[in-house]
C-alpha cells in the first residue's frame, strides 16, 4: 500500500509540473495608449462568431494624439474608413471609449479591454457583456497605407 502512495505522489507531481503549460505565455499588459498603440483587426465578435469570409475590421491605434483610424466593410461591400478620438479610463477596470470626426458621435459601447498582450486584446461591452469583440495585432493591407 505504502509503495501505491509514494507512486501516486510521484504522478501528481508530475501531472502538476505539466499544468505549467497551461498559463499564458505572455504577461497581460497595462491598458495604455502606449501598449494598443499600432493596428488591430477584429478576429471574432460576440463570444466567438467569426467575421464572414471576405469581411473586415482594422482599426489603428496613435499614441500620441490619442486618435484612431478604422476600415471595415461589415455594413457594405466597399471598405469605409472613419477616424476620431479615443480616451481609455482606468479605474477599477480599463475602459475605452472613442468618438467619430466630423459629428458622426459616440462609439455604440464603451468597452472593458481585457487580456491584453502584445498581440492581442479583448474588448467586453461595459453596457452588454454579451458584446464580445477579439482583436489580434495585424498590418494595414498595403494600398491603405498610402491613402494619407
Amino acid at each position: 500500500m505504502r509503495k501505491f502512495v509514494n507512486f501516486a505522489f510521484v504522478v501528481m507531481f508530475f501531472v502538476s509540473c505539466q499544468k505549467g503549460g497551461d498559463y499564458p505565455k505572455q504577461p497581460f499588459l497595462s491598458v495604455t495608449p502606449n501598449n494598443i498603440a499600432g493596428v488591430w483587426s477584429l478576429e471574432s465578435y460576440d463570444d466567438g462568431v467569426a467575421l464572414a469570409e471576405g469581411s473586415y475590421l482594422y482599426i489603428a491605434f496613435e499614441r500620441a494624439e490619442r486618435t484612431f483610424t478604422s476600415y471595415d466593410n461589415l455594413e457594405s461591400m466597399e471598405m469605409r474608413k472613419l477616424s476620431g478620438r479615443y480616451d481609455i479610463v482606468t479605474d477599477e477596470a480599463a475602459v475605452i471609449r472613442g468618438a467619430y470626426h466630423y459629428g458622426r458621435g459616440d462609439w455604440e459601447h464603451d468597452y472593458y479591454v481585457r487580456d491584453l498582450t502584445s498581440n492581442r486584446m479583448v474588448w467586453v461591452a461595459t453596457d452588454d457583456e454579451s458584446v464580445v469583440q477579439v482583436y489580434i495585432r495585424a498590418e494595414l493591407p498595403k494600398e491603405w497605407q498610402t491613402e494619407e
